[in-house]
């Protein structure tokens, strides 16, 4: 006589291969991770996606979208690298500059603005050539400079809203050089650093402004010379030859770090989070190690393969480059991805938080730091 298995048999057989069904499952999902991450084999999308056109070094991007300037016509990619418009202008040997909001192209005395939807915002013309543009989210800031009676070079800042109006005054910086000035995160704060070296000891300064032009405050360090500023959501950082330093925005000092013999080649921000990557000021050739730090000034040492001659950093991703290969490295320095190269690429600048371009010697490539 037939006899039907029991229901607790029955039960028992499903659980058994619903186990064996599992352990296949994990076993062929390790194999391709391994082969995704630790191989040539990949399934998942290129890391390195070729632009159709071989990008210059002067490219710029934000999320809005990247931009560069070729014989004389505007180009907007999108993230991935396609085209979404193109716009012919006269400027001779213009520059652009972008921030998520607005886009400017400058050249000589004159200052253009675009929205990225390609709507003209203003265009107007200062009394001396531009020498640097920064763009905030409504805001547009125009370093120059002139020289007085004496012959003594003297600095300015202009700062126009997005319809062209300019600010209530011109921010004036007398001889010291500018060598950088931008906007926070938010864009409602501008800052500028500079540089007093006609005493004993030079002094850097950071100055803060509101977009109208009135000064917020001022930070003095004569201890070392400020070579960067990060500036977040609500700190300011300053990276000098001896200390990276972080302040409020009133200038109270919140902590420092010691960086000597460090030198600072990246940053991520978002909101306000700061990723910074440091190298040894003794590597020439390659890249033996980095320093990772963090809002708190506390850092993870990253050990790198053999052969890395540039970094590019996201709020989660170290990248690491070779000539032949790209490595990802997590925030606690444990490396996560390895993927060899058909190219041998010689170049990288990352644009962004988000964005890095590649070159070889014949082509370009879009990169994205996740």
């Amino acid at each position: 006589m037939y006899l039907k298995p029991s229901r607790h048999k029955r039960m028992r057989r499903r659980t058994s291969i619903l186990i064996v069904i599992i352990i296949v499952i994990v076993a062929v999902a390790g194999v391709l991770l391994y082969l995704d991450n630790f191989t040539e084999f990949s399934f998942s999308k290129p890391m390195l996606k070729e632009t159709e056109t071989r990008l210059p070094d002067t490219t710029v991007a934000s999320s809005g979208g990247i931009l560069y300037v070729d014989d004389g016509t505007l180009h907007l990619l999108d993230q991935n690298g396609s085209s979404v418009w193109d716009l012919k202008q006269e400027l001779v040997d213009p520059k652009v500059a972008c921030s998520d909001q607005i886009v400017s192209l400058y050249a000589q005395k004159s200052l253009q603005a675009f929205s990225f939807d390609k709507e003209p915002l203003f265009s107007t013309s200062l009394d001396s050539d531009i020498l640097s543009v920064r763009c905030g989210s409504t805001t547009v800031a125009a370093l120059t400079s002139a020289a007085d009676e004496a012959g003594i070079v003297q600095y300015y800042i202009s700062l126009y809203n997005n319809k062209g109006e300019a600010a209530a005054q011109r921010i004036e910086l007398a001889t010291k050089p500018v060598l950088d000035f931008g906007f926070n995160t938010g864009g409602d704060l501008f800052w500028v650093l500079s540089l007093d070296s006609s005493g004993v000891v030079p002094v850097s300064y950071i100055t803060t402004y509101k977009t109208d032009g009135s000064i917020t405050g001022s930070i003095e360090i004569d201890t070392q010379v400020i070579e960067k500023v990060y500036v977040t959501s609500d700190s300011i950082f300053a990276s000098g030859t001896n200390n990276l330093l972080s302040y409020s925005y009133v200038g109270a000092k919140q902590a420092d770090a010691l960086v000597y013999g460090w030198k600072p080649v990246g940053a991520s921000i978002e909101g306000n989070n700061l990723k910074a990557a440091y190298v040894s000021r003794a590597s020439l050739a390659t890249i033996e190690s980095a320093r990772i730090y963090a809002n708190d000034l506390s850092y993870q040492t990253v050990r790198l393969p053999r052969d890395v001659f540039s970094l590019a950093l996201s709020q989660t991703k170290l990248f690491a480059f070779t000539p032949g290969e790209i490595y990802s490295f997590t925030p606690e320095g444990k490396l996560d991805r390895s993927v060899k190269l058909d190219q041998t690429i010689t170049t990288v600048k990352q644009l962004s938080s988000d964005i890095a371009v590649v070159w070889d010697q014949d082509k370009s490539y879009i990169m994205h730091l996740n």
